[in-house]
């Protein structure tokens, strides 16, 4: 009686529910039964065919005479091979492997030489072979067709460890004998700081080695099989030690020092600070790379920053990046507030991108500020006193310091008449609400305005730090390509009721018949002259230009800046008609009396008066007082000022 399997169940001795109904169900169906059998029947024989050929198929892979495709032994490929050929290809390799290699196991600090003479290796090819040969022959047909389907792409390596001799008694015991010579404890490392000395004293500790002999072992034995002999590396067991946080003795004993910089708000140069401590990422490396048990001491001391206020004052503010020098006339009123200006403006920092803006800076120019009454110039260039005149020089003055500087100015307008405090075409007019001068600092570094009045000059220097440039210095120019003189008029509120005037020298006499120049007109009127109202200025159209020279003092370029057009102005006066006086004859005059005494000595001649000379301001070229006039330049003068 056959054995029934564990998973094996016993068959029902009955039908269930389902196959009764599935029976009856048949049943009912007239002619199913028949042709449902004829196909089952086919079916089967189809399946019993396929496999008795399967069968043969496998049977006859068992029975050849050639080993399994792709099988090794000893790293050699015996695959297809007969079984004399297959010990004759084995027999060769072991004369060339396992009769003369060595087996070097590499550990981390030393390395074990398995040689063929002590490991006594060696192979029966022909038990080796007889075991290729047996390689998916032990199963059925169907096993033997399987293992060979996966024989033809995948490659199997026989087990030779029932068919090698080697010594593996030996083998373990020189792998024992390494773990144990090996081995070391563990041993974290020791820190002591002594405060007074500055000191971290540090002896690293030494983490816990240990060699797995078992595991080693057995790599070894499959390395011998398989008929590997290339250099076996192996690492320890390790166990590390207590590692050092140098990061906490340093936020615990240490201090941050601190860069100088330009702090952007303030405007100020900011000192750097000196830290104290150790070089931090230097000694984590040096703990990294130290052997176990290695002393090391941390000096620990004041360190000072990489950048310094010295070294920042050699970069910022350290060069004169443009300068110029105005003279101004003697005029009190006039001077203070060119020196309310240079105060408002002195030490004015602009950092890198921001813009200078004149009347920002200097704000409106009242009375309560200090400032007084200079002359200005009306919309209709007509000369008048207003507080704040005459610090379109201190514009005019930057502007063309910015010009020598290379900056980029972003606002200017030139005045209604020529100004001669600055070469023709390089001034500036401002008026408070609607005029204004404005530049950038376009540098990479902070700018600062250096502004003064003194000897007679309005001082502006523009101080930063010196970019690259291809020129050595800038001279202006302003190139005049057209003038327009002026005449003398009678004034009058219209300008078409200016008449022309003509001096006529000795042209007419006083009541005491003396001699006196007078003026006339086209239609030969004759007219007394009286206070002079408006003085001349010649007119003149200006081409403003920027020359860069080299050392050498050679032309590199010429950049043209913009076209000016300055107005003249007539010369004008308050007139009278003029009639010819009635001259009446002298009576007379009785003899004097004798003087009993001498005449005094005359008094010597009076000492003139040191103060005097007027002073006007420089007008702007629009259509009202900011555009058109300006809170004027004393000492303009057109060609008849004079200068102090």
């Amino acid at each position: 009686m056959k054995k029934k399997g564990k998973f094996e169940a016993s068959k029902p001795t009955h039908k269930t529910t389902a196959e009764k109904q599935a029976g009856a169900k048949q049943k009912k169906t007239p002619g199913n039964g028949k042709g449902g059998k004829i196909a089952a029947v086919s079916a089967a024989c189809v399946v019993v065919a396929a496999l008795m050929g399967l069968c043969g198929y496998g049977m006859a892979l068992q029975n050849r005479d050639t080993i399994f495709p792709n099988v090794y032994v000893a790293g050699v490929n015996v695959g297809g091979l007969k079984q004399d050929a297959a010990i004759a290809a084995v027999q060769t390799a072991m004369e060339k492997s396992y009769a003369a290699d060595t087996l070097t196991v590499v550990l981390p600090d030393r390395s074990i030489s398995l040689e063929p003479d002590v490991t006594q290796v060696a192979l029966d090819p022909e038990s080796a072979i007889a075991e290729a040969m047996s390689y998916g022959r032990t199963g059925g047909p169907v096993t033997a067709l399987l293992t060979y389907r996966k024989a033809q792409t995948e490659e199997h390596d026989i087990n030779l460890e029932s068919v090698l001799n080697l010594d593996t008694q030996y083998i373990r015991q020189i792998i024992d004998q390494t773990a144990k010579d090996c081995e070391r404890e563990l041993i974290n490392p020791k820190v002591s700081v002594d405060e007074t000395a500055k000191t971290i004293a540090i002896v690293t500790g030494s983490p816990a080695y240990s060699l797995n002999a078992d595991d080693l072992y057995q790599t070894v034995l499959e390395r011998f099989t398989v008929g590997d002999y290339s250099d076996l590396h192996y690492d320890y067991d390790t166990t590390p030690c207590d590692p050092i946080d140098l990061q906490g003795y340093y936020d615990k004993f240490c201090s941050e020092g601190h860069d100088a910089y330009y702090d952007e708000e303030t405007h100020e140069l900011v000192k750097e600070e000196v830290g104290f401590g150790f070089d931090l990422p230097y000694y984590t490396q040096q703990l990294a790379m130290a052997a176990p048990e290695t002393p090391i001491v941390i000096h620990m001391e004041d360190r000072v920053p990489e950048v310094t206020l010295e070294q920042l004052q050699k970069i910022y503010f350290a060069d004169v990046l443009g300068s110029y020098d105005s003279a101004h006339v003697y005029n009190p009123p006039r001077t203070t507030n060119l020196e309310l200006a240079c105060k408002a403006i002195n030490g004015t920092i602009l950092n890198p991108g921001e813009e200078f803006s004149f009347n920002k800076v200097v704000g409106e120019r009242t009375e309560a500020k200090g400032f007084q009454k200079a002359t200005v110039y009306t919309q209709i260039g007509k000369s008048e006193p207003e507080t704040g005149g005459g610090v379109c020089q201190v514009a005019s003055t930057i502007y063309s310091a910015c010009l020598m500087a290379n900056l980029q100015v972003t606002y200017r307008a030139p005045h209604m008449y020529l100004v001669t405090y600055v070469p023709r075409g390089m001034d500036a007019t401002i008026y408070w609400g609607s005029q204004d001068y404005k530049f950038v600092n376009n540098t990479e570094y902070p700018l600062r305005i250096d502004a003064s009045v003194s000897g007679g000059y309005v001082h502006i220097k523009l101080v930063g730090t010196e970019r690259e440039k291809d020129y050595d210095h800038i001279v202006l120019r302003g190139d005049t390509i057209a003038v327009k003189d002026w005449k003398i008029v009678m004034d009058a509120e219209k300008e078409s009721d200016q008449k022309e005037l003509t001096i006529v020298k000795g042209g007419g006499v006083d009541a005491n018949g003396k001699a006196i120049d007078i003026a006339m007109d086209s239609a030969g009127n004759k007219y007394i002259l009286g206070e002079e109202v408006n003085y001349p200025y010649t007119g003149y159209t200006v081409n403003a230009y920027r020359d860069f020279y080299d050392a050498n003092n050679k032309l590199i370029r010429s950049e043209f800046l913009h076209r000016d057009v300055f107005l003249s102005r007539n010369q004008s006066f308050k007139v009278t008609p003029y009639k010819e006086p009635e001259i009446k004859e002298p009576e007379p005059e009785p003899d004097p009396e004798p003087d009993p005494e001498p005449d005094p000595e005359p008094d010597p001649d009076p000492i003139p008066d040191p103060s005097g000379g007027g002073d006007e301001t420089d007008p702007g070229t629009g259509d009202n007082p900011g555009e058109g006039g300006g809170e004027g330049d004393s000492g303009s003068g057109g060609d008849s000022g004079s200068w102090w």
